[in-house]
């Protein structure tokens, strides 16, 4: 398995812990590095998340944030995208993919594979240190409805929405969203 790394020479910028901020092309790696470079001419430099605060690369107009997270029952920080934030809480993702080959045939050959893409979801609070996990986009997952309804206990209404399959899993965009805008 291995994550999802975006393109090399897309803009980016990289916010260091130590305040300096670097304007060029860059990418996160397999390994959770960041591969930056000033120029397409220019030497490749390698940070570690240990000193980049933020890594926004550009695709669009928007940027994707990529930030080192603390999540609960972990004991090493993992380095997620920045999906929603907002005033309350902040939605987390992390996307891996590869290709899983199938059962050796005669004479050792793989008998072909299959492609997968997961994507894990993580919810952090503003006043909470580390984030929990919600599950993923796996069929076998834990069991989301009641580890959201846990997780939102704070907000009657929206505890409501979850058990009674109002907003579901597919919805976790939304939760946020109402979550951010309707729950103190």
């Amino acid at each position: 398995m291995f994550l999802v790394t975006t393109a090399q020479n897309r803009p980016a910028e990289v916010f260091l812990k130590n305040g300096t901020v670097l304007k060029g092309l860059g990418k996160l790696t397999a390994s959770n590095q960041v591969r930056f470079r000033t120029s397409r001419k220019s030497e490749k430099q390698l940070f570690s998340f240990a000193d980049v605060d933020t890594l926004k690369v550009f695709y669009d107009n928007e940027p994707t944030v990529y930030v080192c997270v603390k999540v609960k029952d972990r004991k090493e920080t993992m380095v997620l995208e920045v999906s929603q934030s907002g005033k309350n809480v902040v939605l987390y993702t992390l996307e891996s993919q590869g290709y899983m080959v199938s059962p050796m045939g005669a004479g050792g050959m793989p008998m072909g594979g299959s492609f997968y893409s997961i994507s894990n979801s993580y919810v952090r609070k503003t006043d909470e240190e580390e984030a929990a996990h919600l599950g993923s986009n796996q069929l076998f997952t834990k069991n989301f409805k009641k580890a959201a309804a846990n997780y939102f206990n704070d907000c009657p209404q929206l505890v409501q929405k979850i058990t009674s399959k109002e907003l579901k899993k597919r919805d976790l965009g939304e939760i946020i969203k109402f979550y951010n805008e309707s729950c103190d």
